[in-house]
């Protein structure tokens, strides 16, 4: 009898243990499918958030793009019609400075031939029959260096400054030469190798600087450029 109820309480001891065992691990797989089933509603809504985040941020970025772009058209049209207007305000001016400047050389190098060959003639010293006098000489140089000094400071400024420097440089070159001659040379007896000097300047080594000054003033009027060596030797030198 003892036997009987001892296994029968042993019996209900083991039904309930597994009775409680079975209701942890119900409550432990409820806790599981309940965790699993909010973490997978909340992964869920994370990504409906990005996705919606993410697509808010691409529709911001491109209407921020067409703005940028709209005002970047904006001010690249402005920069464009106020090249033109530049351009159009440039064309215009060099429209009336070439022609100016074209005038400019011509008179500057007519004016300083005439004057280069009035002083050679003069220096040469003789006369010959049926020829200009001294005096006639001595009142073409006169009237050639009055023409070219009013033609140049009034030209001058459409000239480059070193094409201007070097009229003149060739122009009071010339002067004195023509000074000398006049004043001391034709005068006195015994200046020979003075006379010669001024001769060589005039009649060698100012045509050689003008011919160097020729070749750019043919340059500034677009020519391409046409000194040689010695040319540019002689243009470092002086």
């Amino acid at each position: 009898m003892s036997d009987l109820i001892l296994t029968t309480f042993s019996s209900a001891g083991v039904s309930v243990a597994l009775s409680g065992l079975l209701v942890f691990l119900f409550r432990s797989w409820i806790g599981e499918r309940l965790r699993g089933a909010i973490q997978a509603e909340y992964a869920g809504k994370l990504e409906a958030l990005k996705s919606q985040l993410k697509a808010n941020a691409d529709i911001q970025l491109e209407s921020h793009k067409a703005v940028l772009k709209a005002q970047s058209d904006v001010e690249l049209e402005r920069l464009r019609a106020r090249l033109a207007i530049t351009a159009s305000e440039r064309q215009v001016h060099l429209g009336g400075l070439v022609p100016r400047r074209f005038d400019a050389i011509a008179a500057t190098h007519g004016n300083l031939l005439r004057f280069q060959q009035a002083v050679a003639e003069m220096v040469q010293g003789w006369e010959f029959t049926g020829g200009p006098t001294r005096e006639e000489r001595a009142k073409e140089v006169s009237d050639a260096f009055d023409a070219f000094r009013s033609d140049h400071l009034r030209q001058k400024i459409y000239l480059t400054q070193p094409i201007a420097d070097r009229v003149d440089a060739i122009g009071q070159s010339l002067l004195s030469s023509a000074n000398v001659y006049t004043l001391l040379i034709s005068r006195h007896q015994g200046m020979h190798d003075q006379w010669m000097e001024v001769l060589d300047r005039v009649t060698k080594d100012v045509p050689a600087t003008m011919k160097v000054l020729e070749a750019e003033l043919r340059t500034l009027l677009g020519d391409p450029n046409q000194l040689t060596t010695s040319d540019q030797a002689q243009v470092a030198a002086q």
